[in-house]
């Protein structure tokens, strides 16, 4: 067995769920089931859908238990807005490192290009906190 596999948690996930946007890490192996009629469920599946859930499960999960559910509010057009200010954020940060790198490559340093590579500087560290910000939820 290798080094990598050794450290896995049989209690976590591998990766995120596959239903929906969620903060939990750890596997469910409790199954709760309930049925309904078609009209019921058409009736739950709208609501779900009302509010924005990415399914109908993390829905279910947020009505039982919304204490444990209140960091999976994320919903679908948020994940989707946060994901494509990710990606952005990467097309920004990588052309100020190229308006970088072609500032070093001038060789002509006075007040001005100092100045200019400072402030790209502290716009590129501003862009990493934001994205470690936002790169945490998955």
């Amino acid at each position: 067995m290798d080094q990598k596999n050794k450290n896995i948690d049989p209690s976590r996930k591998k990766r995120p769920g596959q239903t929906g946007v969620e903060a939990n890490s750890s596997k469910r192996t409790k199954r709760f089931e309930i049925r309904f009629t078609q009209k019921e469920w058409e009736q739950l599946k709208k609501i779900s859908d009302e509010r924005g859930f990415s399914s109908t499960a993390i829905f279910a999960r947020s009505v039982l238990l919304p204490k444990n559910h209140q960091q999976d509010a994320e919903t679908k057009a948020e994940h989707k807005l946060r994901v494509q200010l990710l990606a952005s954020l990467g097309k920004i940060g990588s052309n100020i490192n190229q308006i970088a790198r072609s500032l070093h490559r001038l060789k002509v340093w006075n007040d001005t290009t100092k100045e200019m590579l400072i402030e790209l500087q502290k716009i590129q560290k501003g862009i990493s906190i934001i994205t470690d910000n936002f790169g945490d939820r998955k």
